[in-house]
């Protein structure tokens, strides 16, 4: 239950940060690669490069936060979601819960930053 309700409060979260970018930059940012997004896309190279290698939940979800701080400062309202999303099943993974859809999260937003998410 507790890793449910940690999603859920990253979820508000992002939502909100999202709106109030939304709001200053009058826009969605969506599809755009902002300094913000590449740190976060660089990042994200970083955390599949671990996942790949093997690395503990504890690292996975230490360095994917790195990534969701980075993705939170764009204006790209679809990373900063798919940076919840990873954050929310790195969490649950490091509190012992089930991968879940972390690596389709990863994947997506792979996805989003070379160019092909949705």
């Amino acid at each position: 239950m507790r890793p449910a309700i940690v999603g859920l409060v990253l979820v508000g979260a992002s939502l909100a940060a999202a709106c109030s970018s939304n709001a200053v930059t009058g826009g969605t940012g969506v599809g755009v690669l902002d300094p913000a997004a590449q740190r976060a896309c660089a990042g994200l190279q970083v955390v599949l490069q671990l996942r790949r290698s093997g690395a503990s939940p504890a690292q996975l979800r230490e360095r994917i936060s790195v990534v969701y701080d980075d993705a939170r400062q764009s204006s790209n309202a679809v990373m900063q979601a798919r940076a919840v999303a990873l954050f929310a099943d790195a969490t649950v993974l490091a509190t012992g819960g089930e991968p879940g859809s972390l690596d389709s999260d990863l994947a997506g937003m792979n996805a989003e930053c070379s160019g092909h998410g949705a």
